[in-house]
């Protein structure tokens, strides 16, 4: 047994890490271990958080103990927390890390962690952002060299650790997180939701920035529909951007009546109606390192068509649990869609998803962290 401190988001902060971060320690806790959070008293200023509002809709809070302390924009708060971190005598610490903003206070804390000859590893989910600016690469380095090893999801976080000269130690796949429960009767989602029961039914899921190319699965949509009249599709996610273009988009190549916008972060609780409605998830991507919606998508068994970029292709054998597909590519992504109901894909690729899953047990992540507390 070992004293595990996870320092990053956690409920009630919203989000994939936040989730991812909950799904890790409650894996650690069930293989005996004792777990507790050090997390964010405030994780974005509101001048920097794009989104409507940082915390889950529905009243929520950690299973785990968690300190509530860091704040990026206070440098007192990192020191307050690298000695909360001392106070609990951790044999290993876990930064979840995911954007360039955090690397100061990550890395200050790091360094007095060191100074103690306590164990840090960086679980990096995104070594860079994909929207890029001035300072990345610096902040990036600043943390991750201070920490006495690194852990990523994909050959595309660990080729920009590369980039970065930061040696990678363990290099695994996101796991399948089950915190939302089993699938949905088809039906009983697609009333939930509104939908016609007995139709081709597209989901794009999650929040939406450019690069997530949704404007591209709509340029696809026209040709997809003069095949499949009755397709439809949900857009599930708040709008990280204006949603005027796309809206003023959706008019203008008439799929209003086809197209339905959920224009807000999905919370916990509904999330398997909207997979459960679904025949096939669609993540259009223009740039990518690995995403969490693919193994969600795993998770109800349902099959993808992603885009060729970052870490999806790793994660997505084209032709066994879905297909692959250039980026940027609106007539190949129509295609794509078109053979899959055309061609009766769906079973085959469905019985693909089932499985590979097997894969996406946290069995491994566990047990990588665990050679990190015998060899650290």
């Amino acid at each position: 047994m070992a004293r595990v401190v996870l320092i990053g988001p956690v409920a009630p902060y919203r989000g994939g890490i936040a989730h991812f971060s909950e799904a890790l320690g409650r894996a650690l806790q069930e293989r005996g271990h004792v777990v507790q959070a050090i997390s964010f008293r405030r994780q974005y200023p509101r001048w920097l958080f794009p989104g409507r509002q940082q915390t889950e809709p529905e009243p929520t809070s950690s299973w785990m103990p968690t300190t509530y302390l860091i704040d990026p924009l206070q440098p007192w708060t990192w020191y307050r927390a690298a000695r909360a971190v001392r106070q609990l005598r951790p044999d290993l610490v876990v930064f979840q890390y995911w954007m360039p903003f955090f690397a100061p206070a990550y890395g200050a804390i790091c360094r007095c962690l060191k100074q103690q000859a306590v164990p840090t590893v960086a679980l990096v989910h995104n070594a860079l952002p994909h929207e890029r600016h001035a300072f990345d690469e610096v902040l990036s380095r600043f943390f991750l060299k201070r920490c006495t090893a690194r852990l990523v999801l994909s050959e595309t976080v660990a080729q920009q650790l590369h980039k970065l000269g930061v040696p990678v130690e363990v290099q695994l796949v996101h796991p399948i997180d089950a915190r939302y429960g089993p699938p949905l009767p088809k039906v009983e989602a697609r009333r939930r939701l509104g939908l016609p029961l007995e139709v081709p039914v597209l989901l794009f899921f999650g929040f939406v920035r450019r690069y997530k190319g949704l404007d591209v699965l709509l340029e696809a949509l026209p040709a997809v529909r003069a095949v499949l009249p009755d397709v439809q599709l949900v857009i599930a996610g708040e709008f990280y951007e204006a949603v005027t273009p796309y809206q003023e988009r959706l008019r203008m190549l008439e799929l209003e009546h086809c197209v339905h916008v959920h224009d807000r972060y999905i919370p916990e609780s509904e999330v398997a109606w909207y997979f459960s409605a679904a025949d096939l998830v669609v993540q259009p991507y223009l740039s990518a390192t690995q995403s969490g919606v693919v193994p969600m998508a795993f998770h109800f068994e349902r099959p993808v068509v992603v885009s060729a970029v970052g870490g999806l292709p790793e994660v997505v054998p084209h032709e066994v649990v879905g297909f692959v597909v250039p980026p940027g590519d609106a007539q190949a992504l129509a295609a794509a869609i078109v053979r899959f109901f055309q061609e009766n894909w769906a079973e085959r690729l469905t019985e693909g998803v089932r499985r590979l899953r097997m894969r996406y047990d946290w069995a491994p992540l566990c047990e990588a962290l665990e050679q990190m507390l015998r060899t650290c």
